[in-house]
């Protein structure tokens, strides 16, 4: 019964760990999403303002490319904030959890727990009979099918 426990609590952990995972990805996404919208908003209503600005000063080829860089070094930082998954310290805990116990299924030993539940002078004479009378129903179809089985005639 121990191996069932320890293979739930794997499973549970396990569970725990993929909907950690399913959130932080789609708390990353959203986070992408909106920076996307924000961009694309963002340079839409500030780009032609600030070409405009710079391009009095600087001429329009380098208006162009400082605000390039400037759209870069933005969608940079949002990309960095949409990569921080804060659920990986219990992602990563559950993991933990699920691993140890599957080592310990691995180390336990079935028999040992079977031993407890199961009486084992009644279980012993039922596994040999069952067994005996497999191995003897096989060999007795074998022998029937060698002795008195149909050779087909060739033309």
């Amino acid at each position: 019964m121990r191996s069932l426990r320890l293979l739930e609590v794997a499973a549970q952990a396990e569970a725990l760990r993929l909907r950690c995972q399913a959130a932080g990805m789609a708390r990353s996404a959203a986070l992408a999403a909106v920076a996307g919208l924000f961009g694309l908003f963002m340079l839409a209503l500030l780009h032609l303002a600030a070409l405009l600005w710079l391009a009095e000063d600087h001429g329009e080829l380098r208006a162009a490319l400082y605000v390039a860089a400037a759209d870069a070094v933005i969608a940079g930082l949002f990309l960095l904030v949409a990569r921080r998954n804060k659920y990986r310290r219990a992602a990563d805990e559950a993991l933990a959890i699920r691993r140890d116990s599957l080592r310990m299924v691995r180390q336990s030993s079935p028999v040992g727990e079977v031993a407890n539940i199961i009486p084992w002078r009644g279980l012993a004479v039922g596994l040999a009979g069952r067994v005996g009378v497999g191995i003897g129903r096989k060999l007795l179809f074998a022998v029937f099918a060698l002795i008195f089985g149909r050779r087909r005639r060739r033309r």
